[in-house]
């Protein structure tokens, strides 16, 4: 996997603060928080999400696919393709986790979206539509709309994936398109965002901060 400097920062700062607060990884109930790690995910968001958790003391780890532990919680950053995490995906809501599917679909190519699309709708039955470009150069940036957990105004970069009607609870807006999506499966908590938070994370956002923070079970 190709590693910037950026992210590989982001990364030791994770463990640095992991290992000052005990096991990498672990929780109270044995269960790990897990940043999954896939080929095409863009550097500024696993960074954003790994410094968030680093200096909020969450203990968390990194993990491939193919290695991913039976977690509490499941952060799948800048995801396109699905297949690759759809196991641990499973996994973890079997198993009673939350998992946060962040969509990167926004700025991918057209062949790529169809693909996207067509994976979230066959294997977790989640409906979009096509990406949305919300501002140009000049114009006013816009704000997500949060309404879960709490009220909270995030800054959007540029481009969101929408949601077409389907169940589940909208938790997130922009502009009067939902984006953000919160619904139960079996026993576990998927929450799909068609906006991306990871990259406000890295530039430092605090409402994208707290938002995350207040939107992981450890922390209720």
């Amino acid at each position: 996997m190709h590693m910037t400097r950026r992210t590989f920062l982001g990364y030791a700062a994770g463990a640095v603060t992991s290992g000052l607060r005990g096991l990498p990884g672990t929780r109270v109930d044995g269960r790990p928080v897990v940043l999954l790690h896939l080929s095409q995910h863009s550097s500024e968001s696993v960074a954003g999400y790994t410094g968030t958790l680093a200096n909020s003391g969450t203990r968390f780890l990194h993990a491939e696919p193919s290695s991913v532990p039976h977690c509490a919680v499941l952060i799948v950053p800048a995801a396109l393709r699905i297949r690759p995490a759809l196991g641990a995906v499973v996994t973890c809501l079997a198993g009673g986790g939350t998992v946060i599917l962040e969509s990167a679909a926004g700025f991918a190519a057209e062949a790529d979206f169809r693909a996207h699309r067509a994976e979230l709708s066959d294997f977790l039955q989640v409906h979009v539509d096509a990406p949305v470009r919300l501002w140009t150069a000049g114009q006013r940036i816009p704000y997500v709309d949060y309404s879960w957990p709490h009220s909270a105004k995030i800054r959007d970069f540029s481009r969101v994936v929408p949601l077409a009607p389907q169940p589940g609870e909208i938790i997130a807006r922009v502009d009067g398109l939902p984006v953000c999506l919160k619904r139960q499966i079996g026993r576990g908590t998927l929450i799909f965002l068609g906006s991306p938070l990871g990259p406000a994370l890295w530039a430092g956002d605090a409402e994208a901060r707290r938002w995350l923070l207040a939107s992981l079970p450890l922390f209720h």
